[in-house]
């Protein structure tokens, strides 16, 4: 049995002095991310997590036919459980210790470094021979005077030395910084004594590669996929396809990358769950790979779906992605959401249809974000169950 820690602050805790802005932003963000992470917890495993889940949102997966997920609700831990950690920092350590078996780990001072983008931006120029980033800064005045420097019109994106799923990265449209630029670029360094300067490149297509790597530096469990990000790089879903015309030309050269990474990776000490982003980039008429946008040595927050999805056969094209509240008001009674879905709601015996998989909050708060299952025969199918889900809801 393993029992998972969603510590979903994993990325922003890396940084060396994470400001008050930082932290609270994150905080209610972090606490969410549990349960939409919920399917890690079938098959006889659980996930740790604050509060109890409703009887009502349980029987609405079960009618789904989705497994009924388990949940230990803290402090409370099963104690012969495998940990299992988002990834490892300080407070999955210090929790691992809890358990009567505690798991292995990689060093902490080897995962900071090979999450840190100074370290795959160095992999991707020694291993691919590409060189997107411009520089790494610690001083705000040597940003300033290389942004200053590039051609009117170029743009540009700083990011953190440790990222959140994009989130926190900044795009430059002009060599001149705006104040709420310099405010980002100022706070970024404060927190994490550095910030890369990259290139911007149109982005048409997303992709992650994930693996396990196994303490001899074995891999297995390789798995490549679609992302769908904002135009600026934040994650929104994933899709999960046994076939797919825009993504499979693309996978042997992204499966190579990821093999060569984890070999380096490997090296350096670092075992464990693994997930690579990489991107297909507009050149005038030409499509170009992006290797290694980034490197996160850490489990992905649709890693639950995955196994779904392959636990159903990869019979279905399905779309799992996030969707703020604010944005797209549901009924919370779920009877009622399933009566409104009306021929799109999620059939347990074809299993086609919409399916919302974390609950819309717990213990009487309401939740900032849900996450929402869309499956179908085909991603046209798909594509239209979402159109018309945002159509009908989006406020």
């Amino acid at each position: 049995m393993r029992e998972y820690f969603v510590n979903a602050d994993f990325d922003i805790s890396l940084r060396l002095h994470r400001g008050p802005k930082t932290a609270n932003g994150r905080a209610r963000q972090a606490l969410e991310m549990p349960y939409h992470l919920l399917l890690f917890g079938v098959d006889g495993d659980s996930v740790l997590v604050d509060a109890a889940l409703g009887g009502d949102f349980l029987a609405y997966l079960e009618r789904a036919g989705l497994p009924r997920p388990t949940t230990t609700v803290l402090p409370d831990l099963t104690r012969d459980a495998q940990f299992v950690p988002f990834g490892w920092n300080k407070a999955a350590v210090e929790k691992n210790l809890s358990y009567t078996r505690p798991a292995t780990h990689p060093p902490l001072d080897v995962v900071r470094r090979v999450n840190g983008r100074r370290f795959a931006a160095r992999l991707e120029r020694e291993l691919f021979g590409v060189d997107e980033t411009l520089g790494v800064f610690d001083d705000s005045g040597e940003i300033e005077r290389r942004i200053a420097s590039r051609p009117f019109g170029e743009e540009l994106l700083l990011k953190s030395e440790h990222g959140n799923a994009g989130l926190g990265n900044r795009r430059i449209r002009s060599p001149r910084l705006s104040p709420s630029d310099r405010e980002v670029m100022r706070r970024l360094l404060a927190e994490d004594s550095c910030v890369l300067v990259e290139k911007w490149r149109d982005r048409v297509l997303d992709i992650a590669t994930v693996f396990e790597l196994a303490v001899d530096g074995t891999v297995t469990d390789l798995w490549v996929y679609e992302v769908v990000n904002t135009a600026d790089g934040a994650y929104i879903g994933s899709i999960f396809a046994e076939a797919s015309e825009v993504l499979d030309r693309w996978c042997p050269a992204v499966t190579d990358v990821a093999m060569r990474v984890a070999e380096r990776v490997a090296e350096e000490g670092y075992f464990g769950p693994v997930c690579l982003d990489h991107f297909v980039w507009s050149a005038g008429g030409d499509r170009r790979l992006r290797p290694l946008a980034d490197l996160n040595a850490r489990l992905q927050v649709s890693a639950p779906i995955l196994s779904l999805w392959r636990s159903w056969g990869a019979d279905r094209v399905v779309y799992w992605r996030l969707f703020a509240a604010r944005k797209l008001h549901l009924p919370s009674d779920y009877p009622e959401l399933e009566e409104a879905l009306g021929g799109d709601a999620f059939d347990a015996g074809t299993r086609r249809g919409v399916l919302v998989t974390s609950p819309f909050g717990v213990d009487g708060k309401k939740f900032r974000r849900f996450g929402v299952l869309l499956a179908g025969d085909t991603r046209a199918e798909v594509e239209k169950m979402d159109r018309k889900l945002r159509e009908r809801f989006e406020k």
